[in-house]
């Protein structure tokens, strides 16, 4: 450059200056950082950049220096001359130890960075000072910050997969790194004690006993230090405690020390420093918990995760304690460290210890459990609940006597937890705003509290059912009683105003046990239980509560009263239905209550649903699931005999309700009792039911079958967007229906089906019309196919088909998707009949669909996977059109059809196309496209062996695998590593000879960026082993040097030495 260095200086720190001020224009941003790029880009730029750093006071400018000398060194460092690496990183080093307290921790850190870039490169063998440095700085009083500085970033950038590095290189970094592990935890350690820690007094409580050693205690001090922290101090800790965290990733765990766990752990549990160091107490929590998620525990670790343990139980002692004020300070992210310590623990690491001689976890779960009653907040009470079902599933039947104590304790806590009556200031305060999941904090903490209940309660159903059962009908009593506390003419309750509170919370217990005692009925089932019998008398009387309970509701309409209860009612009669259905096994289990109350629950049922929008839409919908458990329970004949069920029937399509779905529940309800088998019927029972059918379906579609070619397009839409979701949800309903149910339904909705196709005919061009029609038949299709018959699948096939071609010359995409499922059924149909659609089919895909979407992929992922999936289906299920099978060639009945046999397609060109569509699809940067062409090509492989057939193997085996190779390479699919490298194996496996010879040497030699002497070392160092896991293994190793070499070239300047 032509410029002096202070010249240099000057302009760019007026450029920086000018960039960063608010009032410069975009445009003259981009012309800025088009001169910064350029002078980026000249090949002895970082010498000007050293002197930019140490002459300098913009902070803009240091870090653009240290930008483009990062760039240097990782793109260009191997190609400098020594003397000029030896000056740079002289220059960045003695800046880095130049640089004071007061410099910011950015340039700092990037300056440290740099120096590591280095060391990637450099050490031992050309910078051997570089982790001696690190130790030094560690062990002095001034540099202290800085060397944890480094060793941290050193962690870091060793231990990632940055693709500059050879295989070999990573392998030397690591094992190097590993061999300086040992003293590098001792000096941390000594940091520790020295920052913060000196002996204190004796501990007041017994830690519990080791496993390996009954009766022995490990020596633990109690007390922190009660001097503060100096500033300087509060960084080292923090920034040492973060560097332990990220060595404690990958370092073996045979190295760590047992007094630097014992010194993480006095910094779990900081009372004395002031508020804002509770993040030091965090990061102390998130070092020990990247020990515990270690699950690979190698031989001499028993003795770390034991002291791991009786640590975890001293923390818990020192927060419960009663005379301490910790759990009130506690933090939501410390909490949040701490149950997924204590979750780590339990699940991957107590059954181990367990295992020991004299260990017992009831000092941990005592502690767990008084921590889990003193925590203050809802968020926090529901994390330690995550713990304790964490150790419910990993508890042993035969250590359930050892906890039962325990875990009958634990019911008491969760629900006095969960009823307002105990616990209304907490309960209040929550959200019961449902978000878009229908999940609102409320009914997230209601879903735990009973999931913990029943996993207690499979260990003691009994015990547990009863403690719910006395709560709940404390509640049920004051609920029966408010029948009588009816104003009539008021209509009010007659309540003082100040029992509206009380009874407020009464209700919303009401309503949470009685989901409990629901959630509960699943374990009360199953009659091969010891305890089913036992349990009769008590479940008898509580299905005749619920009954009783229900009809006070339905004939009282609480929900009607002017009370600000109004929503508590209607919560309490919606989940009273629901437990209903939940325990209604029981009325045909139990025969003796059977009869007495069928009429009584259709009583309590059947008024609401005839009331439809007049009931709440909870209580409907409710209603409408106790209906469908009674239809799937009561035998259809039973039902149909009552005037009141009869009369429903005849209502039920139209019928219109508030709740979203439930019409859809009462359909199927209606279904059920229809079409379920009847057993033998006389002529005039079948008439009489068909009537039934005919009338129900007759009501439901009425509007629908009187569509024509005249209707207006509104009226279409509107009609069509009604009533065929009602029918495409009853076809689905129906799938597990036998085949004379199928026969009957498919008898309701025959009429719908043709009016559909006509419709579809004249109307396929309205995107909200075409839809709903073929996601109709591609429900008819999966269920009723049998049922509608060979001749009308084709006619409905031609009109898709017809109408497909013709909307694809507009290239109209609606439903398109949709069309290639039904035709992907239509594929998959079993015998002959069905084959004579092929080759329409086929040309449709691959001369109309495949033209139209492979330009419209990122767009229309969803059709690119629907195509590929019907021609995945037809190669499985037709490949016979394009292979003869073994039998017509000749071949003896057992010979397998999955051996490679015949090599000769019989529509060579057609099979080449269709297999090109997945090479196309491999290339797309889509990741489920991606996958779904993986995945298909690997199933034709295990089914039909493809790439053995001569087609293949010819014409695309190498083009795929190269595919393959360049998008591991390229790390565009990094997520299918593992598919995509089986994949390859696969194909290599054919003929590996070929494969190592031809295929690696063509690909090697027509790959850009190497050197010749490159590629040499590429081939050689391949290991020819041909078992899956080592070529697999070194196939890795060969992508990742190949990829290192390619981004080291790129980086090196024209006419440079390579090394």
């Amino acid at each position: 450059m032509s410029q002096t260095e202070k010249e240099s200086l000057l302009a760019l720190e007026h450029l920086m200056e000018e960039f960063f001020t608010h009032s410069t224009s975009n445009g003259r941003k981009h012309d800025i950082e088009t001169q910064l790029n350029s002078f980026s880009n000249q090949r002895d730029c970082w010498k000007l950049c050293v002197y930019f750093l140490t002459h300098t006071s913009s902070q803009y400018v240091s870090m653009y220096a240290l930008t483009t000398i990062e760039s240097v060194i990782n793109r260009q460092w191997v190609s400098l001359e020594w003397e000029h690496r030896v000056q740079l990183k002289s220059a960045l080093y003695n800046y880095l130890i130049e640089q004071d307290v007061t410099a910011p921790y950015f340039v700092r850190n990037k300056l440290a960075k740099l120096i590591v870039d280095i060391a990637r490169f450099d050490w031992p063998h050309f910078f051997p000072e570089f982790l001696t440095n690190i130790i030094q700085l560690l062990q002095s009083s001034d540099g202290q910050l800085l060397g944890l500085v480094m060793l941290h970033i050193t962690s870091e950038e060793f231990m990632s997969t940055r693709p500059d590095l050879s295989s070999c290189r990573k392998e030397e970094l690591t094992k190097l790194l590993q061999q300086n592990i040992p003293q590098i935890f001792q000096i941390l350690c000594t940091i520790l004690e020295n920052v913060g820690i000196k002996p204190r007094h004796g501990a007041t409580a017994t830690p519990p006993p080791s496993p390996t050693q009954p009766g022995a205690a490990p020596d633990l001090t109690r007390e922190l230090i009660a001097a503060s922290f100096r500033p300087d101090n509060k960084f080292i800790t923090r920034e040492c405690l973060s560097t332990i965290q990220h060595l404690f990733t990958w370092a073996n765990l045979t190295a760590i020390p047992l007094g630097l766990i014992k010194n993480i752990f006095y910094f779990t549990n900081i009372s004395t420093y002031a508020q804002d160091d509770d993040d030091m107490c965090v990061l102390a929590m998130s070092a020990l918990n990247e020990l515990f998620y270690r699950k690979c525990t190698p031989p001499g670790t028993q003795n770390l995760f034991t002291e791991l343990y009786h640590h975890t139980v001293q923390l818990l002692r020192d927060i419960v304690c009663p005379n301490s004020t910790r759990i009130e300070t506690l933090g939501n992210d410390f909490v949040d460290k701490l149950s997924e310590l204590l979750a780590l623990l339990v699940e991957q690491h107590l059954w181990r210890l367990e295992a020991e001689p004299g260990f017992s976890a009831l000092d941990f779960l005592s502690l767990l459990y008084q921590l889990t009653i003193q925590l203050p907040s809802v968020q926090c009470y529901l994390r330690c609940l995550a713990v304790w079902a964490a150790f419910i599933k990993q508890l042993k039947p035969q250590n359930t006597h050892k906890y039962s104590e325990a875990l009958l304790g634990l019911i008491g806590v969760v629900l006095n937890k969960m009823q307002f009556t105990y616990n209304l200031s907490q309960l209040e305060e929550m959200d019961n705003e449902s978000d878009d999941d229908n999940e609102s904090e409320w009914k997230v903490f209601l879903k735990t509290s009973n999931e913990v209940v029943a996993m207690i309660a499979e260990y003691a159903p009994i015990d547990t059912f009863n403690e719910v059962l006395i709560k709940w009908k404390a509640a049920n009593d004051v609920y029966r009683l408010l029948e009588n506390a009816i104003d009539d003419i008021n209509c009010t309750l007659k309540i003082e105003p100040s029992e509206n509170i009380r009874l407020h919370c009464i209700l919303r217990d009401l309503s949470s046990l009685t989901q409990t005692l629901a959630r509960l009925s699943t374990l009360f089932t199953d009659k091969d239980n010891d305890y089913y019998k036992r349990s009769a008398p008590i479940i008898d009387s509580l299905v005749h509560s619920l009954i009783k309970s229900a009809s006070a509701a339905t004939n009282s309409k609480f929900y009607l009263l002017k009370s600000r209860l109004s929503d508590d009612f209607v919560e309490v009669h919606s989940q009273i239905l629901a437990a209903l259905k939940t325990w209604m096994p029981w009325i045909p289990l139990n025969s003796e209550i059977m009869s007495p109350h069928l009429q009584e629950l259709l009583d309590i049922t059947l008024p609401i649903l005839r009331g439809g929008v007049q009931y709440p839409g909870k209580i409907t919908h409710s209603a409408a699931h106790l209906l469908l458990g009674l239809s799937n329970m009561v035998f259809p004949p039973s039902l149909i005999i009552l005037p009141s069920v009869v009369e429903f029937l005849h209502l039920a399509p139209n019928l219109r309700f508030s709740g979203s779905h439930t019409r859809e529940v009462v359909n199927n309800a209606v279904c059920n009792i229809l079409v379920r088998p009847w057993g033998e019927l006389s002529h005039s029972d079948a008439s009489h039911r068909n009537a039934l059918i005919n009338t129900f379906f007759d009501g439901l579609t009425r509007e629908f079958k009187e569509l024509g070619p005249h209707s207006s397009e509104n009226k279409v839409k509107e009609v069509v967007s009604v009533t065929l979701p009602l029918l495409s949800h009853i076809i689905e309903f129906g799938t597990d229906f036998p085949s004379q149910s199928k026969k009957l339904l498919y008898m309701g909705i025959k009429p719908s089906v043709d009016t559909a196709l006509q419709v579809f005919s004249n109307y396929s061009a309205i995107p909200e019309v075409s839809d709903q029609i073929l996601a109709l038949f591609l429900n008819v299709l999966s269920v009723l196919q049998q049922q509608l018959g060979v001749e009308n699948t084709k006619h409905a096939v031609e009109v898709f088909l017809d109408v497909a071609v013709t909307q694809q010359q507009s290239k109209n995409l609606s439903g398109l998707d949709k069309l290639l499922q039904i035709l992907q059924i239509v594929v998959e149909s079993p015998g002959s009949t069905y084959k004579n659609f092929l080759p329409g089919i086929l040309q449709l895909c691959m001369q109309h669909v495949y033209p139209l979407v492979i330009c419209q992929v990122n767009e229309q992922p969803d059709i690119i996977i629907a195509l590929l999936t019907l021609l995945h289906s037809i190669l499985v299920h037709r490949w016979q059109y394009f292979y003869m099978s073994q039998v017509r060639l000749g071949h003896s009945p057992g010979c397998s059809e999955t051996e490679p046999g015949p090599d000769s397609p019989q529509q060579p060109a057609q099979l080449l196309a269709v297999l090109q569509v997945f090479g196309q699809a491999l290339l797309q940067p889509d990741i489920n496209v991606f996958r779904t062409s993986l995945l298909a090509l690997e199933d034709l492989q295990s089914k039909w062996k493809l790439y053995q057939k001569m087609l293949f193997r010819q014409q695309l085996l190498s083009q795929f695998l190269t595919v393959l190779c360049h998008t591991l390479l390229d790390r565009t699919h990094a997520i299918f590593t593992d598919d995509i490298l089986l994949a390859i194996y696969n194909m290599a496996a054919i003929n590996f000879q070929t494969f190592f010879d031809t295929f690696l040497l063509d690909f090697l030699q027509n790959m850009d960026g190497l050197t010749s002497s490159q590629r040499d070392s590429l081939k050689q160092s391949f290991n020819r082993e041909t078992d899956m896991p080592t070529f697999i293994q070194h196939f890795q190793r060969f992508v990742n040097d190949l990829r290192c070499y390619r981004l080291c070239n790129m980086s090196i300047p024209l006419g440079s030495v390579i090394l």
